[in-house]
C-alpha cells in the first residue's frame, strides 16, 4: 500500500509562498481598496485623496516591493534562471507599471493645469488616464496571480497544482471587486454635477458682474439720476 508522505517545503518554496502572500495582498488587496475608496468617497469628503494615497502608496508600496524582492530571492535559491517564463516576465512588467503609475499619480496631484487648480477648468485628460491605467494594472495583476498558482508553482516545485479552493477564491474575489467598482460608477453623475457647480461658483467669484442681483444688492445701490 502506497503511503502519502508530506515533504516539507524547501527554502526556495517558502520564499515562493511568502512572495505570493505579499503580492496578493499588495496587488489584489491594497490597490483595489484604494481604487474603491477613490470611487466611492470622492464626492462626499475632501479626505478621499488621503485615504487613496495611503492605500496605493504607503500600504501597497512596501508590500509589493517586499513581495517582488522575495520572488527574486526564490528564483535565486532555486537557480531557475532569470525572466524565462510568462509569470516572471509579467511580474517584472507589472511592477514597473506600478512604479510608473505612482509617479503619474504624484505628478497629477502636484502639477495641475492652472484652470483646474483654480476650479474653473474641466478635469484634465491625464486624470482620466491615471484612473484607467490603474484599473489595467489591477487587471494585469489578477491574471498574474492566476498564472502563479496555476502554472508557476507546479512548474517550479513539481508538487502539482494548488488546491481548487484557491481557484474558487480567485474567481470570487475578481467578480466581487469588479461588481463593486462598476456599481460605484453610478456616482459619476453626482461627481460631474458637483464639478459643474464648482466651476460655476469659481466663475461667479472671478467675475462679480455675472452674479444675479438680489434685493439686498438693490437696497445698497446708489439712487439713479433721473
Amino acid at each position: 500500500m502506497a503511503l502519502d508522505i508530506a515533504i516539507p517545503l524547501f527554502p526556495f518554496e517558502k520564499y515562493i509562498v511568502a512572495h505570493a502572500i505579499f503580492c496578493v495582498i499588495g496587488f489584489l488587496g491594497f490597490l483595489p481598496l484604494g481604487a474603491l475608496l477613490a470611487r466611492y468617497t470622492r464626492t462626499y469628503t475632501a479626505s478621499w485623496f488621503t485615504a487613496h494615497w495611503i492605500c496605493q502608496l504607503a500600504l501597497a508600496g512596501p508590500t509589493i516591493i517586499i513581495g517582488v524582492a522575495l520572488g527574486f530571492e526564490a528564483v535565486s535559491l532555486a537557480e531557475s534562471g532569470g525572466a524565462n517564463d510568462v509569470h516572471k516576465k509579467w511580474g517584472i512588467a507589472i511592477f514597473v507599471l506600478y512604479l510608473l503609475q505612482v509617479a503619474i499619480g504624484l505628478t497629477i496631484h502636484y502639477v495641475k493645469p492652472r484652470s483646474w487648480a483654480l476650479g474653473r477648468g474641466r478635469r484634465p485628460a491625464q486624470n482620466y488616464f491615471h484612473a484607467v491605467f490603474g484599473l489595467l494594472i489591477i487587471a494585469f495583476a489578477m491574471f498574474q496571480v492566476r498564472t502563479g498558482f496555476r502554472s508557476e508553482w507546479p512548474a517550479q516545485t513539481g508538487r502539482g497544482s494548488v488546491g481548487n479552493g484557491a481557484n474558487g477564491f480567485w474567481y470570487f474575489w475578481i467578480i466581487f471587486i469588479t461588481v463593486l467598482y462598476f456599481a460605484g460608477l453610478g456616482l459619476l453623475v453626482r461627481q460631474f454635477r458637483l464639478e459643474r457647480e464648482a466651476r460655476k461658483e469659481a466663475l461667479m467669484r472671478d467675475t462679480p458682474e455675472l452674479k444675479p442681483i438680489t434685493n439686498a444688492d438693490r437696497t445698497s445701490m446708489p439712487p439713479q439720476m433721473t
